[in-house]
């Protein structure tokens, strides 16, 4: 049998499961047929269970099992030769173990599972610990299936093309949207794993500790003569990864009917040593939970904003303000905390200026 099928669900009728008519299914990574069958077999009764669970697939191309998820990923997106699509930096003692992508097929969007070869072993361990994790791996991706499937329904016109977010950075604006795609994920599959909270509370007061000496380091690097683009670019990365290890948290607390009040001490420990960032991770759960509620009333992409702002607000406490007019772009940089009001203010008159002088 061929390594790269074809799934065949149940045909449309009454109680079917939400899944697809069919989707493609390739383990050509494995070379023995009998790994290839058993694995086809095993993925296929996974994903009647997420089904099952209530999570919706119908917008799923397949599934694909790689040892390398994000080569995998850009071969299946076919990008455009050197186009690198915007991702999180690698997370310590973290190893990709799945991601989703969107496809065009027929003219259509639809979405793509690349699970790792490990975690598609898993499937098959006589270990019921492994097979549970593998099959919550598995369902995180499948809730990204159901979610992005519904931004793409929408806002089709929008979807997959250039992002239209008027004076804001595009890069964080992304990001903003990646905070929501991972909330929303977690909070569909967290029943599957429910102590990965731990897990995800860890991330996020590592990403919380190490974000504002990491960005204090960039800052410095500007003033020793680093490219202030590249600085630019480097803390929004920094503080847009903060802001999505905290959709992954606060999306699992949510799922768990939870909220960020009841995470352990190590967490009390980081928000008391950091009031302000308590105060943005507060805010950013109650525009979470708003967005959760509000699904499927969404008028248009400024329904992201509200992170979007906040992942700013960060900056802006811990060193960069920025602001754009037409084409050109200005940035402040400072390392003093106390000097950001005045940085504020500085671009405020600069905007100011700039409209005057084209009236």
């Amino acid at each position: 049998m061929s390594a790269v099928r074809e799934l065949i669900f149940a045909p449309r009728g009454e109680g079917r499961l939400p899944l697809p008519d069919r989707c493609s299914l390739d383990v050509s990574c494995f070379g023995e047929p009998e790994v290839q069958d058993a694995l086809a077999i095993a993925i296929e009764e996974t994903l009647y269970v997420v089904a099952f669970s209530g999570i919706e697939l119908h917008a799923l191309d397949g599934v694909t099992v790689a040892t390398d998820c994000c080569a995998t990923a850009r071969e299946l997106q076919n990008l455009p030769e050197g186009q690198i699509p915007l991702e999180m930096n690698p997370q310590p003692e973290a190893m990709e173990m799945a991601r989703t992508v969107a496809v065009r097929r027929k003219g259509d969007l639809r979405f793509h599972i690349v699970l790792r070869r490990g975690l598609a072993l898993m499937t098959l361990s006589p270990d019921a610990e492994m097979q549970r994790l593998s099959l919550a791996w598995v369902a995180h991706e499948a809730a990204h299936v159901e979610h992005e499937s519904h931004l793409y329904r929408m806002f089709s016109d929008s979807y997959g093309k250039a992002l239209e977010c008027g004076n804001r950075s595009r890069q964080t604006f992304l990001k903003a949207m990646d905070v929501w795609s991972e909330y929303a994920a977690c909070r569909s599959s967290a029943r599957f794993r429910p102590e990965a909270v731990e897990e995800f509370e860890g991330i996020l007061c590592r990403a919380i500790e190490e974000g504002s000496v990491a960005a204090i380091e960039q800052i410095k690097a500007h003033r020793e003569g680093r490219g202030a683009g590249d600085v630019f670019r480097e803390i929004q990365q920094i503080f847009g990864d903060v802001f999505i290890c905290a959709g992954y948290l606060i999306g699992h607390a949510h799922g768990l009917e939870r909220r960020l009040k009841d995470g352990t001490s190590r967490l009390d420990e980081v928000f008391h040593k950091n009031p302000s960032v308590e105060d943005l991770m507060n805010r950013l759960e109650r525009i979470l939970r708003e967005l959760w509620l509000k699904e499927f009333a969404w008028v248009s992409i400024e329904v992201f904003a509200p992170i979007y702002d906040l992942i700013c607000e960060m900056m802006g406490q811990c060193g960069l303000v920025f602001a754009k007019h037409e084409e050109e772009w200005r940035v402040v940089m400072y390392e003093e905390r106390e000097a950001f009001e005045e940085a504020r203010k500085t671009l405020e008159r600069w905007t100011k200026s700039s409209s005057l002088q084209e009236n």
